[in-house]
């Protein structure tokens, strides 16, 4: 009999711009349902009137009903490239008319301190594919009705890992010379978006955290053959037809992401552990640091194989 756990997943996204975000969360739900994993709560990186819808919108598709929240340290009055189509067109729980804690929509750092009060001692795996900004504000919270320990406490008890889709680092491994851009060192968007935030994160995080970084989901383009399959009601489909580059397949960034903390160590090696840090412009660098608890993914399979991987689990909800 497999006695194998769940991973409990924790995830954190800027959903509705980017459309592998939507791509990410369909191949989460997949490894739910081959109970892999378990989907405990979905947070936003910041806060819009259809954001929540968004989130809601697909796991309501793949028939789970989380908890939802989104980081008002960040507002967004804009729909992005489809965000507002899904909490418009979809059957979700968070229409535009429930933005705001006063309406309904919950603050994605106190759900986050909620969630993690109520979970078992070094059980939780969190995943962020966009900015920093919650999990900089989960750092720097304070106790509340939810728990009486310091942010940097809860999460040293709560999550035994953190996964993150950011940052860059091709100048500590041999990939292409693709760090050079005009003679400036290149910044990843996820860490543009919140530079202070990420920078907070990078320096305070308590816990052990594994950067999948730009140059990893790159090269693996996939969900192509899911938005020529799938059935018009889906969301995903949505998204990447909605996405100017996402009827042909997208870059998986945030995919990689998603499976390594699923899967840890199946598809990729990790460089030592040491510390990640940001600089003013927003460019990740990786220092030896003895006891260090940051790291980085290099590849461990062809991307082929991931794109195959990634690409079956998908399409495994529609055939």
């Amino acid at each position: 009999m497999d006695t194998k756990q769940k991973v409990k997943i924790v995830f954190d996204t800027d959903i509705g711009g980017d459309c592998d975000d939507a791509g990410a969360l369909a191949m989460l739900h997949r490894l739910c349902d081959l109970e892999e994993a378990q989907l405990v709560a979905v947070t936003a990186s910041y806060a819009s009137p259809f954001v929540a819808g968004c989130i809601d919108a697909v796991n309501t598709y793949f028939g789970r009903k989380v908890p939802v929240g989104v980081c008002y340290d960040r507002t967004d009055k804009g729909e992005w490239i489809y965000g507002g189509a899904l909490c418009r067109e979809f059957p979700n729980e968070y229409p535009e008319s429930t933005f705001g804690e006063e309406n309904g929509t919950p603050d994605a750092v106190k759900l986050l301190r909620k969630v993690l009060s109520q979970a078992e001692d070094h059980s939780i795996t969190f995943v962020v594919t966009g900015s920093m900004t919650t999990a900089a504000g989960l750092v720097c919270s304070t106790p509340d009705e939810f728990s009486p320990l310091f942010g940097k406490e809860l999460i040293s008890q709560k999550i035994c890992r953190t996964v993150v889709m950011g940052g860059s680092f091709y100048g500590e491994q041999p990939f292409s010379d693709y760090l050079e851009r005009d003679g400036k060192d290149y910044a990843e968007w996820n860490i543009l978006e919140d530079i202070a935030s990420a920078r907070v994160m990078c320096e305070e995080w308590p816990g052990e955290v594994v950067f999948s970084g730009f140059e990893i989901g790159l090269w693996c383009v996939t969900m192509k053959e899911y938005v020529e399959k799938a059935p018009t009601d889906s969301p995903v489909k949505r998204a990447y037809e909605l996405h100017p580059a996402g009827k042909n397949g997208r870059e998986s960034w945030d995919h990689t992401a998603i499976l390594e903390a699923v899967r840890p160590g199946k598809y990729w090696y990790y460089h030592p552990w040491g510390q990640v840090r940001v600089n003013e412009a927003g460019v990740t660098r990786w220092y030896s640091k003895e006891g260090g608890k940051m790291s980085f993914l290099i590849p461990k399979v062809d991307y082929e194989t991931l794109r195959q991987t990634i690409d079956g689990l998908v399409l495994d909800t529609i055939l």
